[in-house]
C-alpha cells in the first residue's frame, strides 16, 4: 500500500542545510500521476538491475529483492510496473525506489519530480517544513554509520576471541563476550546477519578511528560535525546521565584533527556567526551491545544499545536520537534482513524488542521485525503492507504487552481493509518472544501462532468485553456500545468492513456472537490462509474434491493460458503442483500447460495488447485464487485427521509448516 500522507518531520537539532521538503502535508494526486507518467520504469529499474528484452516490450533480470540464479524479475513498460515471480515483489517506479533507496514516499516523489522536471506546488506557509540533507552530506552520514558499525563488530569479535582463548579472563570485554555467547546464546551467523557489535567502555573510542575525508561536513576539517549530526557523539554539555565526563586531555584532540568549534549547520549558510560551541565530544554509546538499524535499502541509519553494566544508572536500552537520516516512526528494526522471508511466507511477525527479532531469526522465524521502542505507527504499518497483507502482532504476556496490543489494534484500524489479515497474539506466562522460542523452540512458537493468534475483530471484541465487565447489565451494554462506536469511527479505509464489524458488535449485544473456530475441530481453519503462497502444497492421502468454485477458476485459467502462454510458462510449475490428475477438468488444464513446450497456441493475443494484459492478470489472479481454495481444503483435511487421531500433533504441525 502506498500513501502520500506521511507525517512531516521536525527539523533535526543542529541541522539547517539541505533541500526544503516542498509541498503541503499531502502532495496532490494529479501531480503524482504526472510525475509517474514522465518516468520510464525501465530506466529507473535499470540503474539497479541488468535488464534484457524478453520478447515484445517485456524486460527481465535477476530480482534485486531476493537471491536467484535464473531471472524471474520482469518489467512491463506499457504498464509501468515490475513483478517478480520468485518472491512476489511488485509495484511501480515509486515502490521500486522506496525499497532500493530506503526513502519515504514523500522523499521518493520529490526526487522523481526533480528528475522529471515537474514542479510540486508551493507549501502551505503554516505547514511544518522538512529539511533534507544534500546528497553528498547524506552520503557522508551513511558512511560514518557504516564505519562505526565496523568498529563495534570488531570489538565484539575481539571479546568472543578473548573468552575462547582465555575462558577465565576478567574485565568488561570478557564479561561482554560471555554475555553474548553463554547467557544470550547468540550464534556467530546471527551476529553476522544483524551486524551486532559492542561499544567499549571508553568515552572517546570513535576519535581513535581514521576518518576518511569523505566523512567531513562541507567546510570542516574533521568528521566531528558529521558524527554529531547522526548522534554517534555528543557535545560535553549534552552529557548522558547528568554527570559530565572528564574533559579530554589537551594533547588528544577530537578525532585526531585540530580542535574546532562545533558548527551550527552541516552546510554553509548565510547567517550571523554563532557563539562559540564546545570542541569536545564524547561517544553516545558506551559499554553496550550494539544493534545497527538499517533502512529497506540496507543502509545503517541508527543504532540501538543494550546496557551491559547492570549496576549502571543509565537506561537499559539507548536508541539513536532523531537525525536527518533516521526517523523512528518510519523505520522497523530487522525489516531489511526479513524482506525476503516475509515475501516467501506472505506474512510478518511484529515484536517489541531487538533481541526478540534476533532470537526468532536464529531459531528459524526469519520474518520478524520490531518497532523502534514505540507503539506501531501508521507509517510503519504502511511500510509492512507493501510487503505483505498478513501482519501478526506478537506481544509480551504482561500488562504492558496487553496495553501495547490494544494500541497496535487502534493504529491498524484506520488502514485495515477486508483484504488484510491482521492478527494479535499475546504470549503466555509473561514471556517475550525471545524467552519463548529459546525455551520451547520454533515448532512450539509456530503452533502457538497458528492456534492462539486472534483476528483483529475478535481481539477488539474480547478487549471491549473485558473493559466493560461483560455485556449483561444495561450499564455494561451501554458502555460496550459507546466504545465500539468509537472503534467504528476509526475504520475509514473500508466501509464495507466497518459494517461487518458493526454486525459483529451487535451480535454481542443480542447474545448471538460468532466465535472463532477452536483449534483441532474437524473442518475448521485454525488460521486464515489469505496472503500465504508457496510453489507447491503437500496433498493429504485423500485428495480434495474439486468444488464448483474451483471448476470455474480452472475454466478461466485455461482461457488465460491460451491468451498469455508466456506468463503461463513462468507459473506453470506452481499451478501443476496444485492439480489433481484424477479430476478431468484439472487434467485438461494440465495438458494445456504441458502443450506449451511444443507449440504456442495460434489464437494467442499479441503481447502488450489490452487482451493480452487482461489474460495475464487473469492467469496470475486465478492461479492464486485456486491455490487459496486448495490450501483451505488441505488444511481442513489435516485438521480433521488430527481430530480423529489419524495423524499425531507433531505430524500435523509439520504438515502445516509445509503447507505454508
Amino acid at each position: 500500500m502506498l500513501s502520500n500522507d506521511e507525517p512531516e518531520r521536525p527539523q533535526a537539532a543542529g541541522f539547517s542545510g539541505g533541500i526544503a521538503g516542498g509541498g503541503s502535508r499531502n502532495i496532490d494526486g494529479s501531480v503524482i500521476d504526472q510525475i509517474k507518467q514522465r518516468v520510464d520504469i525501465v530506466e529507473v529499474v535499470g540503474r539497479h538491475v541488468e535488464l534484457k528484452r524478453a520478447g515484445g516490450a517485456l524486460f527481465k533480470g535477476l530480482c534485486p529483492f531476493h537471491t536467484e540464479r535464473s531471472p524471474s524479475f520482469t518489467v512491463t513498460p506499457s504498464r509501468q510496473s515490475y513483478h517478480c515471480f520468485g518472491c512476489g515483489a511488485h509495484g511501480d517506479a515509486v515502490q521500486f525506489l522506496m525499497e532500493m533507496e530506503g526513502m519515504s514516499f514523500r522523499e521518493t516523489i520529490e526526487d522523481m519530480a526533480q528528475a522529471a522536471g515537474v514542479a510540486i506546488p508551493a507549501p502551505d506557509p503554516h505547514a511544518p517544513v522538512v529539511r533534507r540533507p544534500p546528497p553528498d552530506v547524506k552520503k557522508a552520514m551513511h558512511l560514518v554509520m557504516d564505519i562505526a558499525a565496523n568498529r563495534y563488530t570488531s570489538e565484539l569479535a575481539g571479546a568472543l576471541e578473548l573468552i575462547q582463548a582465555r575462558p577465565d579472563a576478567a574485565g568488561f570485554q570478557a564479561d561482554s563476550g560471555r554475555y553474548v555467547h553463554a547467557k544470550r546464546g547468540i550464534h556467530q551467523t546471527t551476529i553476522d546477519r544483524f551486524r551486532i557489535g559492542l561499544a567499549p567502555e571508553g568515552w572517546d573510542t570513535l576519535k581513535e578511528l581514521d576518518w576518511p575525508r569523505e566523512t567531513f561536513a562541507p567546510g570542516q576539517n574533521d568528521a566531528a560535525t558529521t558524527l554529531a549530526s547522526v548522534d554517534l557523539i555528543r557535545a560535553r554539555e549534552e552529557r548522558e546521565g547528568g554527570a559530565a565526563p572528564a574533559p579530554a586531555a589537551p594533547a588528544r584532540k577530537p578525532f585526531g584533527f585540530p580542535s574546532a568549534t562545533r558548527p551550527a549547520t552541516l552546510a554553509p549558510a548565510a547567517a550571523p556567526t554563532p557563539p562559540a560551541q564546545p570542541a569536545s565530544y564524547y561517544d553516545t554509546f558506551r559499554a553496550r551491545l550494539i544493534f545497527p538499524v538499517r533502512d529497506t535499502a540496507g543502509k545503517i541509519v541508527a543504532f540501538g544499545g543494550r546496557r551491559l553494566i547492570e549496576d549502571s544508572s543509565s537506561a537499559k536500552y539507548l536508541n539513536s536520537a532523531e537525525t536527518p537520516i533516521f526517523h523512528k516512526s518510519n523505520v522497523l528494526y530487522g525489516l531489511f534482513e526479513a524482506r525476503e522471508a516475509i515475501r516467501k511466507a506472505k506474512r510478518v511477525h511484529v515484536v517489541e524488542g531487538y533481541m526478540d527479532v534476533v532470537m526468532l531469526a536464529q531459531y528459524g522465524v526469519e520474518n520478524a521485525v520490531a518497532s523502534m521502542g514505540t507503539a506501531m505507527t501508521e507509517s510503519q504499518l504502511q511500510t509492512l503492507l507493501r510487503f505483505t497483507e498478513c501482519v501478526i502482532f506478537v506481544f509480551d504476556g504482561d500488562g504492558a504487552g496487553q496495553k501495547a496490543a490494544r494500541k497496535a489494534a487502534e493504529t491498524v484500524l484506520p488502514l485495515v481493509r477486508a483484504t488484510h489479515d491482521i492478527r494479535i497474539l499475546t504470549l503466555p506466562d509473561g514471556q517475550d518472544p525471545d524467552d519463548y522460542v529459546r525455551t520451547h523452540g520454533r515448532d512450539a512458537f509456530d503452533e502457538l501462532v497458528e492456534t492462539s493468534a486472534k483476528s483483529l475483530s475478535f481481539f477488539l471484541r474480547d478487549q471491549l468485553l473485558a473493559e466493560c465487565g461483560g455485556a449483561k447489565s444495561p450499564e455494561q451494554r451501554a458502555r460496550f456500545q459507546q466504545r465500539f462506536q468509537q472503534i467504528l469511527k476509526l475504520m475509514s479505509a473500508d466501509q464495507t468492513l466497518a459494517k461487518e464489524y458493526w454486525k459483529m458488535f451487535q451480535q454481542v449485544l443480542t447474545g448471538n456472537e460468532a466465535r472463532p473456530a477452536q483449534p483441532g475441530a474437524a473442518g475448521s481453519q485454525a488460521f486464515q490462509t489469505f496472503g500465504y503462497r508457496r510453489p507447491a502444497v503437500t496433498t493429504p492421502t485423500r485428495a480434495p474434491t474439486l468444488t464448483a468454485a474451483e471448476s470455474s477458476i480452472v475454466a478461466k485459467l485455461r482461457d488465460a493460458v491460451r491468451a498469455a502462454p508466456e506468463v503461463a510458462l513462468q507459473v506453470r510449475e506452481e499451478i501443476v503442483g496444485l492439480l489433481d490428475p484424477d479430476d478431468p477438468a484439472e487434467l485438461r488444464l494440465q495438458k494445456d500447460l504441458d502443450a506449451l513446450d511444443e507449440a504456442m497456441p495460434p489464437q494467442r493475443a499479441a503481447e502488450g495488447t489490452p487482451e493480452w494484459l487482461l489474460a495475464r492478470d487473469a492467469l496470475l489472479s486465478h492461479a492464486e485464487l485456486f491455490e487459496i481454495h486448495r490450501r483451505q481444503q488441505v488444511r481442513a483435511e489435516l485438521q480433521a485427521q488430527r481430530a480423529s487421531g489419524e495423524i499425531s500433533t507433531a505430524d500435523y504441525i509439520r504438515e502445516l509448516k509445509e503447507l505454508g
